[in-house]
């Protein structure tokens, strides 16, 4: 049957979901430690407190606050000290009405979503929180989206909940954006909201991003079950966007990959296919205009590489000689070998790398790797297109 078949790769694809949110955050450390600092005070005394995180995408806003979040909760629950949030996405939430019903309906699940005006929701919102007697934190999520439509008042009212009311309530606000976005709040909304409050997010490097992808596969497939250079074809793929989200796509996506096949392992032909359905540079235009010496030499790449991650140079130019007898081209000589495979890399076909060798203290290797194609695949399409010269 369809779905009879157990699965020999992935043990528990929940934790490849964006949404999984490990218990150890590889790489944020930092980050965590700075909004404990921040957050000090809410755990001390019911203060309120507020945190802008900013950074581009994928370098691990959302899944620092949710960690965050979870682990002040737990803290606070072993010290009986009653403290709750929610985490409103502004894109999915995108007016004032509706990010206040979010945090309504988190204390009461059935409130009407029509026939309430902001005001009067503002108003229920600190009622629940009051009532509660539970320090809160409110975490708005993209938060540039509401700004560009020009919901400022909605952040300043709701930073001034304490002011509001005879009772205090201990309400917490942290905005997560993409973009710097405190310049778009007015005065008053800025006099409630720290500035110096920010918590930044730079892109993860490439041996960051190897970390990454190493837990998610230990969390999430079975021992064994991927090769230590397809791991690291992952980590080179992603460097250019610093992006943990699509590091992990690639991880899911070779993974399934791998499960069609019967030797019930990821190797690094896996992560190319997987890296040409999510995004490819090596396209047929591409190749077309390359000329018959350096469609061999990539040829040459790719019957050197077969299911490797990585090849050496002098490997390849071996191979590169035999394609050259193959074809009835004049082999070039090293220099010019050398040129061909630098232009491969200008043009996006093929990256370089130095490698550690065996060969002693300090000695290294140039190798080779394919980014965006298995090389079965490029192969295929090469032996064709020199049948035409």
């Amino acid at each position: 049957m369809l779905f009879d078949k157990a699965s020999v790769i992935i043990k528990d694809g929940i934790k490849l979901s964006f949404d999984y949110v490990p218990d150890n955050l590889v790489h944020r450390e930092a980050q965590m430690k700075k909004m404990a600092m921040l957050f000090r005070s809410v755990i001390d005394y019911g203060g309120s407190e507020t945190a802008f995180l900013t950074g581009s995408v994928g370098t691990g806003k959302t899944a620092t606050t949710k960690r965050f979040c979870a682990d002040m909760v737990d803290y606070c629950a072993r010290s009986s000290i009653p403290l709750d949030y929610v985490i409103v996405n502004c894109r999915q939430r995108s007016t004032e009405s509706g990010i206040l019903l979010q945090m309504i309906r988190h204390f009461d699940p059935a409130f009407p979503d029509r026939g309430f005006s902001t005001q009067e929701m503002l108003r229920t919102a600190r009622n629940h929180i009051q009532k509660s007697g539970k320090r809160f934190i409110l975490v708005l999520d993209e938060v540039d989206v509401l700004l560009k439509k020009g919901s400022i008042d909605l952040v300043y009212q709701i930073s001034r909940f304490n002011d509001d009311g005879p009772v205090k309530v201990s309400l917490s606000m942290i905005l997560i954006s993409q973009e710097y976005v405190l310049d778009k709040l007015d005065e008053s909304s800025l006099s409630s909201f720290k500035r110096a409050n920010v918590v930044r997010f730079n892109k993860y490097t490439r041996d960051e991003l190897y970390d990454i992808v190493l837990e998610r596969a230990t969390l999430a497939l079975r021992e064994d079950s991927i090769h230590d250079d397809a791991i690291d074809l992952i980590a080179d793929n992603s460097e250019e966007y610093g992006d943990a989200r699509f590091a992990i796509d690639l991880l899911d996506k070779s993974a399934r990959i791998a499960e069609d096949r019967d030797e019930g392992i990821v190797t690094a032909e896996d992560v190319r296919a997987a890296k040409a359905m999510i995004y490819s540079v090596i396209s047929q235009s591409k190749l077309e205009q390359l000329d018959k010496n350096r469609l061999i030499s990539l040829l040459a790449i790719c019957r050197s590489i077969k299911t490797k991650g990585y090849v050496s140079a002098t490997a390849v130019e071996k191979t590169y000689a035999v394609v050259c007898e193959e074809y009835n081209t004049a082999a070039r000589k090293h220099t010019q070998f050398w040129n061909y495979v630098t232009d491969l890399e200008k043009h996006g076909f093929i990256k370089t790398s130095t490698h550690k060798t065996d060969d002693g203290p300090g000695s290294s290797a140039i190798h080779i790797s394919l980014q965006d194609i298995p090389s079965k695949v490029l192969a295929n399409k090469i032996e064709a297109m020199l049948e035409m010269f």
